[in-house]
């Protein structure tokens, strides 16, 4: 009898899910959730495997299985043309803005008081954090401040009303999509 697998923490949403090669034919290779997330974690972050495996609950070893297998999968479409289908797990993600008011969420920008970071599972809010904004207290670069505190909380969406050309490019780099914003209401959140 198999053993029971143990549940893995996901946290990356792909933007897009499907890639499909010009020219290719129907055949579709398909990356599990966890596969992405490995992905995610040592080639998008950088992480090693020992942090990487810690982030999403699994041991090393198992962590090693699964990005060789995603490894394998992606390099199998890429070099014969195949379609690639990123699986996702759904009804969870995280967003984040900056905000100088913990229940008004207007005037977004990337230099106000609070950064407000709100899990969202199933359609329903299951957690707030409220942090100071070292870009508003120590006139800290947005750029080098904030993706790193994103990436600690599992954010998948940073809203804005604008943003710089450079910390645009960090937060993309750590696969975090951006959405241009003004306001949002916590109504708003839940169906984003």
């Amino acid at each position: 009898m198999p053993r029971h697998k143990n549940e893995r923490t996901i946290s990356f949403k792909p933007k897009i899910n499907d890639f499909a090669p010009i020219g290719g034919g129907d055949e579709k290779v398909s990356l599990l959730p966890e596969e992405v997330e490995a992905i995610y974690l040592m080639d998008l972050l950088g992480l090693y495997q020992e942090d990487a495996a810690c982030r999403m609950d699994v041991s090393r070893p198992t962590f090693a299985r699964i990005i060789k297998s995603a490894r394998q999968k992606l390099a199998f479409a890429v070099l014969n043309g195949k379609n690639l289908y990123l699986q996702s797990v759904e009804g969870g993600y995280v967003l984040a803005f900056c905000s100088n008011s913990k229940d008004v969420y207007s005037e977004l920008s990337v230099d106000n008081q609070y950064i407000c970071i709100f899990e969202v599972k199933n359609k329903e809010i299951v957690n707030k954090i409220f942090l100071e904004n070292p870009v508003n207290t120590q006139k800290a670069k947005p750029a080098i401040a904030l993706p790193e505190i994103f990436v600690k909380y599992g954010v998948n969406y940073f809203l804005t009303e604008k943003i710089g050309e450079g910390f645009k490019n960090s937060l993309i780099s750590k696969g975090i999509t951006i959405v241009k914003k003004e306001s949002i209401t916590l109504d708003e959140m839940i169906i984003f």
